[in-house]
């Protein structure tokens, strides 16, 4: 968005704690558009003023605003180069650069050396004598050793030009190039599900940042010295890692295949050198959405356009392949593959997705000559002898009564496909990185909620990183099931961004408090360590007034006046807290039960997949309080050692290949619990899968009221509205009533449920199906005779020394929860807020308290 103006607090309301959490007078100065030269005073508060109070503000809007900076003309200098700064002042209301006469007083320090050096310059003389820029004397230069200098200007206008004028004072900064700074730190690496520094645990509380006053231009707009002091801030407030990036203009940084541009590269010298001297690792952003694709016609398959990103990614690797806590983010919420399809998963229809799709449909077809294969595909989708197996149309991705000519089965293909492309480009680029770069520095992709879905997820490209990334926004009642979905067995999941979305009544007013806004990301907070996550990374550091969306506008832990949110408080308790007790976060133990996520079903036309996962997580974690873990139908192999109990909810439609994987686990002596009709495979082709468990019947649509027996009690299933017409059960030979089925098979069983209960209406029939699944399979759980009210998550996360336990309450009022930790057979008894978030430490084998935090009993503001 434009920067039409600039905003400065003149007075503010303060915490004992000395935080400004409120600027109730505050001057803004419209620098650009309609109102350009004008200056605003407002107060925003309710009371009054007195008249000398009055006559201040009215003082202080009258002289025109200027816009004075002070700039480096590269923000990090090697040693031996000479630094110059450029001075500009432009006077918004007569739209002039720059005043007749004046004067600039320039300061360049530097603390660790206490370095000092003062000058003062007459603006006329310097307009006469430079045309860009003031050199620094080489006397000076000569002088400087490597590290940062803070660079303080005051420019004072000259008095008599008929209008009031006032002395304006600006900051800037450099760094001379400092390689032992650059190399300084540990490096942050993974063990299991979890990071770790320096050798010991290291839970991520971070914060997304680019910079106040230019925000993602702070690439082409440095200030070295503002971002040395929020890293300052940041580090204080127990911030231990930033999240920044591009963002956009990638082609600002590399217009041609080759060719980086310098100042950009020292800019980020400037910004990376200044987190490592606070000691703060930094997760870079290349991409955003889509790749930038340098002339190409297709993001990830156009040769051109691959060759041009490892070699913008290989370049920028290179320059820190010796800064340890450098982590890379190969792109943000990434969408497949068509750039008018933004945050979806559609064809692009170009040459080069037509050719890789061709090859990928013949791979999954092998036969014995292309024409046989080409027959096995035309078979899959329905299609009729010379009809060419062509990338899905649009309109095939939306669901129809009829079908009519539409070739709905290769959407689920398409999908698998792009899964596919889209772990070969990572795995592309991630060379790139580790070639060019460190090898040891850790490589991501930043994914959203569509990771959940059909765009790529991280099940599919997770082997091929080194941790796993989830932006929680839209969720928020499924914030558990987001970051359960995400987790790939063996590999952290950071909650890479995390906030809160804004949502508004019908006429304008929010639909939150500030502070529930605060207690909604508080829970997002708890939800993510009682997950098991590796931490979090909240956005954003600065709001970003200049967002040309209202809805990103009013995200940040600063407001534009610099005063600080509620959910600030929130977040700096809990960095202290997971910082203070890092080293009980050691060797995190997974969870006993996995759920095998429907992919054949959740990438079709007809998706109940979404719905059977979200009930299945809430009926496990919330109602039985027994702890999952997840795994792609696709990925199998993944699921680490074969686990005590598979769930399988509802697929409706089966990969082949999976169902033989998932019967070697049964015959192993997994328990599996699936439900539903499971005679389709993903081409709705007949695979006798119930006659393979010696179960005879038949596959047909569920009524709208239902029952079954679990463990000899009857439940009742609602199947409403579309249920009728898009979901099917399966009818078993000579059962005059459905009921649970128990098969052993091998060394396990299966545990089959002949109705879909996870898409009925019914959360007590499939918290009760679950209860029996887990006595079944003889799960011990980490507590027990835990109080049944499923308002409140009670989450054990389990550790080598440790046993934390994360109370997040949904309730509207404060509920008292009590139970047992098994292992060292101690009680507890926990009052949790309405809606608000309790977490406990206790020692795993004597079950004594170590820590709590409890925000609500804290709260700052």
């Amino acid at each position: 968005g434009q920067r039409d103006a600039s905003i400065t607090p003149l007075a503010g309301a303060f915490t004992p704690g000395g935080d400004m959490i409120a600027a109730p007078v505050v001057l803004i100065d419209r620098l650009l558009g309609e109102f350009a030269g004008g200056r605003w005073v407002l107060a925003n508060f309710s009371g009054t003023m007195t008249t000398d109070g009055v006559r201040n503000l009215a003082r202080a809007a009258i002289p025109a605003p200027l816009s004075v900076s002070v700039v480096p003309t590269f923000a990090t200098y090697f040693p031996g180069e000479t630094p110059a700064v450029r001075l500009r002042v432009h006077d918004h209301r007569s739209g002039r650069e720059g005043i007749s006469g004046g004067e600039w007083a320039l300061t360049l320090t530097n603390d660790r050396d206490k370095f000092r050096f003062r000058t003062t310059l007459a603006g006329k003389e310097l307009r006469k004598s430079l045309a860009s820029a003031w050199v620094l004397p080489s006397s000076v230069a000569r002088g400087l050793r490597p590290g940062f200098y803070a660079l303080e200007a005051t420019f004072r206008p000259e008095t008599g030009e008929n209008r009031p004028v006032e002395n304006v004072d600006c900051t800037n900064g450099f760094w001379i190039y400092d390689a032992a700074t650059m190399k300084a730190g540990d490096p942050v690496t993974v063990r299991g599900a979890s990071f770790y520094r320096g050798g010991k645990p290291y839970p991520v509380t971070g914060t997304s940042y680019m910079s106040d006053g230019v925000q993602r231009k702070f690439l082409f707009e440095p200030n070295p010295y503002l971002w040395d002091n929020d890293f300052r801030e940041m580090k204080e407030a127990g911030i231990n890692m930033i999240r920044t990036g591009i963002w956009t203009g990638w082609k600002n940084l590399m217009l041609d295949v080759g060719s980086v541009s310098e100042y950009p590269l020292r800019s980020l010298d400037a910004f990376i050198l200044s987190a490592q001297r606070h000691d703060i690792p930094v997760i870079f952003t290349f991409f955003a959405f889509l790749p930038e694709m340098w002339g190409g016609v297709n993001p990830y398959m156009d040769p051109r356009s691959v060759q041009a990103q490892k070699i913008f990614l290989a370049t920028i690797a290179a320059r820190y392949k010796n800064t340890p806590s450098v982590i890379w983010d190969l792109i943000n919420e990434p969408s497949f593959s068509s750039s008018d399809q933004l945050w979806l998963c559609r064809p692009n229809y170009d040459r080069h997705e037509s050719a890789a799709w061709k090859e990928w449909l013949i791979a999954q077809a092998p036969a014995v000559d292309a024409a046989t294969s080409a027959g096995i595909i035309r078979e899959r989708y329905r299609q009729t002898p010379g009809e060419e197996p062509s990338l899905p149309a649009l309109i095939e991705f939306r669901d129809t009564n009829l079908v009519g000519n539409r070739r709905l089965l290769r959407v689920g293909d398409y999908r698998l496909f792009a899964q596919e492309m889209f772990r070969r480009w990572t795995v592309d680029m991630v060379s790139a990185l580790k070639v060019g770069g460190g090898a040891g520095q850790l490589v991501t992709v930043g994914q959203d909620e569509g990771g959940t879905y059909e765009r790529p997820g991280p099940h599919f490209f997770g082997k091929d990183v080194d941790f796993t990334s989830m932006h929680n926004w839209w969720y928020n009642d499924d914030l558990l099931w987001d970051s359960v979905m995400t987790t790939v067995a063996g590999k952290p999941n950071l909650i890479e961004e995390t906030g809160v979305m804004f949502y508004e009544k019908a006429d304008g007013r929010p639909w939150r408090s500030e502070e529930e806004t605060r207690n909604l990301l508080e829970r997002k907070l708890a939800v993510t360590f009682g997950s098991g996550a590796a931490g979090f990374i909240n956005w954003l550091w600065n709001t970003n007034q200049y967002m040309d969306s209202d809805n990103e506008a009013g995200i940040g832990l600063k407001r534009p006046d610099g005063s600080l949110k509620p959910e600030f408080d929130t977040i700096r308790q809990y960095a202290k807290f997971f910082t203070a007790h890092s080293e009980w976060f050691t060797e995190k133990e997974q969870e006993a039960v996995v759920l095998v996520i429907p992919h054949s079903n959740m990438f079709s036309t007809r998706d109940s997949a979404t719905e059977a996962t979200k009930n299945a997580v809430r009926a496990m974690e919330y109602h039985c309080r027994i702890p999952l873990r997840t795994v792609s139908e696709y990925t199998l192999d993944a699921s680490g050692p074969p686990p005590r109990l598979l769930i399988f909810p509802s697929p409706s439609v089966i990969d082949r290949e999976a169902w033989e994987k998932l019967t070697a686990l049964v015959q192993a002596g997994t328990m599996l619990l699936i439900t539903g009709a499971i005679d389709w495979d993903r081409y709705l082709m007949p695979a006798a899968r119930s006659a393979s468990l010696g179960v005879s019947g038949t596959s047909v649509t569920v009524g709208a009221e239902e029952h079954i027996t679990v463990d000899g009690r009857e439940y009742r299933l609602g199947f409403r509205g579309n249920k009728m017409q898009k979901v099917e059960k399966f009818v078993v030979d000579g059962q005059a009533s459905p009921e649970v089925l128990l098969l052993p098979s091998g060394k396990g069983a299966f545990i089959w449920s002949p109705l879909p209960v996870e898409v009925s209406d019914s959360m007590e029939a499939l918290a009760a199906l679950y209860r029996f699944a887990a006595a079944k399979s003889g799960l011990a759980a980490a507590v027990s005779a835990i109080t049944n009210d499923p308002s409140v998550l009670v989450r054990p996360v389990v550790y080598r020394d440790a046993l934390m336990l994360v109370f997040v309450s949904d309730a509207a009022a404060p509920r008292r929860i009590s139970g047992t930790l098994v292992e060292c057979g101690k009680t507890f008894t926990v009052k949790v807020p309405a809606r608000r978030s309790v977490v406990n430490l206790y020692g795993r084998r004597d079950g004594r308290v170590i820590a709590t935090l409890n925000p609500s009993l804290a709260d700052a503001f």
